[in-house]
């Protein structure tokens, strides 16, 4: 555990956020409840269930809401210690989107299964089945599992068509094991798409991959139940397909630079809920300033950098650990130290990974403070 130090007395509940010590982690309440509905209403409409991904925020309580809000979709999470997190605050309906090998954490898994009242675990080939069948028999615990087939992204998954029906067939074979649906991660649209039509039609191609999959499967009587599918991204476009079920975005709530620069046509700087408050702590030359936010505060592992949050007249050009490099050559007022400049975050997931907490603002005044309960928890 980390050593309390005294920054840890603060922020304190409806105090202003123009008070929070910064660098700070923020997140604009009225935006991030504005997104939970938009997909929860997409979701609605289309008759699929919204199952959100709490790898971005880790939090037990944001999760509750999300499920809320979804009508009981249930969470997702990618770690086992993750989806102990949620387990250990209430949480009941989880489904892990991770292939588990190693014994202690299948036992770690067999303790979920038990635990929980719904659980699912991810397999994509006979080489992961048969442990995770081998340690299920032994606590005579059966274990819901979700096949993963690959449909371009080229991470993790078999190869639809026959080499999935093989999986499917070994399943079928396992006493303690169960298909309950297939995962259709199509996550390399994002990579490739530059326009809505763009989206929409390669969302569809991998769609269609995915219900040959499943056609084939069914054809030889073995039931598919859930497809699984979508980021923040492509869910909105993979989601109107009728083979799918349910949509697993995760970023959704509180968007970034990423789903800026990838969907310039869906979302604004007004849909970017997350942002990073940071003070001016040097002026060194006219045309540039620094911030105390760097590297460790905003998560530099995507090409993208911060976005400033109220201003188009400067840039966040570098960064150091702690320190943040900002272009005011083009600044159409001036910047002092001391000044506060707030940015939305780059790559949302891996920013809040690098904080205790998140603070949730409303009007400019705090109204929530949220521990990033499963910061770290990546075994």
């Amino acid at each position: 555990m980390a050593t309390p130090t005294t920054d840890w007395t603060t922020p304190s509940l409806f105090s202003s956020k123009n008070e929070l010590e910064t660098p700070v982690l923020t997140v604009d309440l009225d935006t991030m409840e504005d997104n939970l509905r938009e997909y929860a209403n997409f979701a609605e409409t289309h008759d699929v269930r919204l199952r959100s991904h709490v790898k971005t925020h880790k939090n037990a309580e944001i999760a509750r809401l999300q499920s809320q809000i979804s009508n009981g979709g249930g969470i997702v999470c990618q770690t086992i210690s993750e989806a102990e997190v949620m387990a250990k605050n209430g949480l009941e309906d989880i489904y892990l989107s991770y292939t588990v090998v190693s014994e202690r954490k299948l036992h770690r898994l067999v303790w979920l299964a038990r635990k929980l009242e719904r659980f699912a675990t991810t397999v994509d080939s006979i080489d992961n089945i048969e442990p995770l069948q081998t340690v299920a028999s032994e606590h005579d615990v059966p274990i819901d599992v979700v096949l993963e087939i690959d449909v371009g992204l080229n991470r993790t998954g078999v190869s639809p068509g026959e080499p999935a029906l093989e999986v499917a067939r070994f399943i079928q074979e396992q006493s303690h094991v169960e298909l309950c649906g297939i995962l259709a991660y199509e996550a390399h649209v994002k990579g490739d798409a530059a326009t809505r039509d763009e989206y929409e039609q390669e969302c569809m191609a991998a769609m269609d991959v995915a219900e040959g999959t499943v056609d084939l499967l069914e054809a030889e009587g073995i039931p598919v139940e859930e497809v699984k599918v979508g980021g923040t991204a492509t869910s909105k476009y993979s989601g109107k397909h009728p083979v799918v079920t349910e949509i697993n975005p995760g970023m959704y709530p509180f968007m970034d630079v990423g789903e800026l620069k990838h969907r310039p046509f869906d979302i604004r700087k007004d849909d970017c809920a997350a942002t990073v408050v940071s003070t001016v702590i040097s002026k060194p030359t006219e045309d540039r300033a620094v911030v105390n936010a760097g590297s460790k505060t905003l998560s530099l592992d995507k090409p993208q950098m911060p976005v400033p949050k109220n201003r188009d007249d400067i840039n966040y050009a570098n960064a150091s650990e702690e320190h943040g490099w900002i272009d005011t050559s083009d600044s159409e007022e001036p910047i002092e130290v001391g000044d506060r400049l707030e940015f939305i975050v780059p790559h949302v997931c891996t920013t809040i990974n690098l904080h205790d907490t998140i603070v949730g603002v409303r009007d400019g005044t705090v109204e929530e403070i949220w521990p990033v309960q499963a910061r770290g928890k990546v075994r």
